[in-house]
Order: structure tokens, then C-alpha cells, then sequence
């Protein structure tokens, strides 16, 4: 009786279709949550701790751990065991983690064998998540995101949104507008000659973009491009051969100016490079990343010399003295560091809290004598180089202040700030040499300006 009741009951449940759940699908349910929150450093380009996520057999082969995914056993899955907090770091590094469902999805598509796509379905390759085009409905206006005076300090390039601008910082006139960039012109850099304007930026997640202009003409005469994310910094090489750059896709690159073709990918950092700079005599290059670190690489072989890791939070910003033996770099934790560099190590020379908030900026004199900084607390502080002590300090800034420039001379910095104003101080009596200049007027929605006059 029992048992007829039983058969009665597996017929029934059969009948009105109720069965187990099937596993996640590797195509439909466990790429979209790797194309969102693991492509940014697990792609065929970035390949942190080797290994590549973009496709099924990619992910399966592991990294320089080795096999990440134990098909049947999510628990002694490598990739779990991270997402979960149990081997650190915990992924997404330097994110928020996983929400518990995506976690338990993955887990129990690795428990059930962790296959890979059907037969009936193509094998996926994943790309990065594509990033809608937001248009803004009120009036908006670009902030100034980088500043740089010509070697002969004449001329004052100034970079926002998609395009350069080139004042003349004597009478504040726009001398011409360079127009075409991706996005945000986040780097300036000027060929040693002054000849050349190259400038850096391209859209976040999607790609970096190095334009260069003829300064006189005021054409453009390559752009180059390589980096999986946009670029925060550049920097020309004194023989004016190379260009540097450092990105938010934890790599720096080295360029070739006349051909524009990439010489060497420099793979060390575990983070976003915020900034780079070549030593003064051109042997060696200097970035700074968002992991608390500066690292040292050699120009010749494109290999790293030695790591400087004392910060406590992100560097964002840093400046060779101008005789090369030392380095100075800033950024989240307020604080500057100045380190003594050698043939094959550095060491900590001395450290400040300077600032009461974020450092956003810092340039060193062409004297030697006095490191400048710019903060988010609204300020513009010039210390002794040799001891930090405070000289100055211009306060009450309208707005922060993300770019510094100081001219060749010593006698001219020029300051960017937020709000699309730029200002331009005397070095030495910390005075503006004129009134505070609009760089970037508010624009209206989709509409592009061709003014060509810097408003007063």
C-alpha cells in the first residue's frame, strides 16, 4: 500500500513537471558575473597573477598559482576560497566583495563539474562590460584635469574634457584649442624642444589614448594607443625619444616618439599607476601607484630595479629633485615621502604629514630647493625641500586644486583646479600675476564651445 501510494506520488510530481534545478550555465549565468568584476585584471592584456578570465579554457588553465577552479569541489577552489575571504587578498581586489548570490552561483557551478559552454552554444569570449554614454541635462563644466608650461614658458597647455587648450599665461588669451580626444586630457607633456605637445587621457574601461601635436602648427600627428584603461600620467624623456605613460590598467609603457609604436610594457605594479617620471638624465623611470608603492625600472631594459614601498595609502603624484638622487611622491594619506635612491636600492630620506587631506599634486622646483604641493583641504603649501619645513602656504583655493605646473624658470606655477579655473602665482612673492582665469566655461548639454578667449 505504501508503495503504491509512493508511485502514485513520483507520477504526480513527474506530471506537473517539478524537478531539480540545473546547474548555472557557464555562458549565461558565470561569464556575466566575471565580465563585471574580474576583466579589469584578469584579461588576456592585464593578467594579474597570470591568470586570464576571458575565456572558459583561459580560466581553467589557472595563473601562477595554479588551477583555480577544482571542478566538484568549489571549496578547495582557489577562486572560491578568494572570493570569499579565505585566501587573501579577497576579490575584487581593492573592491566591494561579491554579492552572497553570485558567489553561491559560481560555487555551484564549480560542485557541479564546472562545465563549460554546451555543445549548442559557441564558446564565449568575454570582453569588458560596456559603459553607457551618460549625456549630462543641465549645464556642466570640465574641470581642469592638467597643466603644463612650455619649456620657454610662454605658452600654458591646459587639458579637460576632450580637448587642450593653449593660453598664453602673460595675457591669458587662447592661442588655439587641440579638439578630438577621447575623453578627459588627464596628462600634459611638452617634447624638450617645446616643439611637441603630447597629451594623455582615454575613456575609463575602455582604452588609453596618447595624442601629439605640432605646438606651431597646431595639428595633430599621431595617436597611439595600447592601454586597456585610461592614462593618468605621461612624461617625455630628456633626449626627447620616449614617452612614458602610466594607467589605471596597473601597467606604465614606454613609447616610441617617431613612430609611435610601444616599446616596452612595464608589468609590476598591482594597481592603478597614478604617475610616472623620467630621472633627469633619462636612465630610469619612476611610477607611482594606488598599491602604496614607487617603483624604479630601467629605461635600456625595461626591467625594475627596485621597489620604494613605505607609503601607508595610494600615491597619486610624484617629482624627481632636479639632480636625480631623490624622489618625492604624495598622495591619500596626506603625507610626502622623500627618498634617497641609489644605483640598486633607496631608502626613506624623511616624511611628512603635510596636508589635511588628500595630496592631488606635486612639483619640484627647477632649483632644488622648494617641493610644492596642492590638496583637497583647499590649499597650495611650498616647503623646504630639504627638511619640509612650511614656507608658504596660498589657502582658500575655490575649489580643489588637481594640477600643478611650474615653469622651467622657477618664477611661474600654474594652478588647475576643479571648477574649470586656472590661476597663474609669481613662484616668489606667491602672488597671482593676474585675476583668476576661466579655462573651461559651463556648457549646455551636447553643445560644444568655439570660444577662443579666456574668460577673465
Amino acid at each position: 500500500m505504501v508503495c503504491a501510494v509512493f508511485v502514485a506520488m513520483w507520477a504526480v510530481y513527474n506530471s506537473a513537471g517539478v524537478k531539480a534545478a540545473s546547474p548555472p550555465s557557464f555562458n549565461s549565468d558565470i561569464a556575466p558575473i566575471l565580465q563585471k568584476n574580474c576583466l579589469a585584471c584578469h584579461s588576456s592584456s592585464a593578467k594579474m597573477g597570470g591568470l586570464v578570465m576571458d575565456s572558459y579554457d583561459s580560466l581553467m588553465k589557472g595563473g601562477d598559482h595554479g588551477q583555480v577552479i577544482l571542478p566538484h569541489n568549489s571549496h578547495g577552489s582557489r577562486l572560491a576560497q578568494m572570493l570569499e575571504g579565505k585566501i587573501a587578498p579577497r576579490m575584487p581586489f581593492g573592491a566591494d566583495p561579491l554579492p552572497a548570490a553570485d558567489i553561491a552561483a559560481i560555487e555551484t557551478w564549480i560542485d557541479a563539474g564546472a562545465s563549460g559552454p554546451a555543445e549548442s552554444e559557441a564558446a564565449k569570449t568575454i570582453t569588458t562590460a560596456p559603459i553607457p554614454e551618460i549625456k549630462p541635462e543641465v549645464p556642466v563644466v570640465s574641470p581642469v584635469a592638467s597643466v603644463k608650461f612650455s619649456p620657454d614658458g610662454k605658452l600654458l597647455a591646459v587639458g579637460g574634457y576632450r580637448e587642450v587648450r593653449l593660453i598664453d599665461p602673460s595675457t591669458g588669451k587662447e592661442i588655439a584649442t587641440l579638439s578630438g580626444h577621447a575623453d578627459y586630457v588627464r596628462s600634459i607633456a611638452f617634447s624638450p624642444d617645446g616643439k611637441l605637445l603630447a597629451a594623455g587621457g582615454g575613456p575609463p574601461q575602455r582604452f588609453g589614448e596618447i595624442k601629439i601635436w605640432d605646438v606651431q602648427s597646431h595639428q595633430l600627428l599621431k595617436t597611439m594607443q595600447g592601454h586597456t584603461d585610461c592614462i593618468y600620467s605621461i612624461a617625455w624623456s630628456p633626449d626627447g625619444k620616449l614617452i612614458a605613460s602610466g594607467s589605471y590598467d596597473k601597467t606604465a609603457k614606454l613609447w616610441d616618439v617617431a613612430t609611435g609604436k610601444e616599446l616596452s610594457n612595464l608589468k609590476d605594479h598591482i594597481d592603478a599607476v597614478f604617475a610616472v617620471a623620467f630621472s633627469p638624465d633619462g636612465k630610469r623611470l619612476a611610477t607611482a601607484s594606488q598599491d602604496r608603492t614607487v617603483k624604479i625600472w630601467d629605461i635600456a631594459t625595461g626591467k625594475r630595479l627596485y621597489t620604494l614601498s613605505d607609503a601607508s595609502d595610494g600615491l597619486s603624484t610624484l617629482a624627481y629633485s632636479p639632480t636625480g638622487d631623490r624622489i618625492a611622491a604624495a598622495g591619500y594619506d596626506k603625507t610626502i615621502y622623500v627618498w634617497k635612491l641609489g644605483k640598486d636600492d633607496g631608502h626613506l630620506d624623511q616624511s611628512l604629514i603635510a596636508d589635511e587631506d588628500s595630496i592631488l599634486a606635486l612639483v619640484w622646483s627647477p632649483d632644488g630647493k622648494t617641493i610644492i604641493t596642492a590638496s583637497s583641504d583647499g590649499s597650495i603649501r611650498f616647503r623646504e625641500a630639504s627638511t619640509l619645513d612650511p614656507i608658504r602656504v596660498i589657502d582658500h583655493q575655490p575649489d580643489w586644486v588637481e594640477a600643478l605646473s611650474i615653469s622651467r624658470d622657477g618664477k611661474q606655477l600654474a594652478a588647475g583646479r576643479f571648477n574649470g579655473t586656472l590661476s597663474v602665482y609669481d613662484a616668489e612673492n606667491y602672488k597671482e600675476t593676474r585675476g583668476q582665469m576661466i579655462a573651461f566655461e559651463p556648457q549646455p548639454p551636447s553643445t560644444k564651445s568655439d570660444s577662443k578667449q579666456v574668460t577673465q
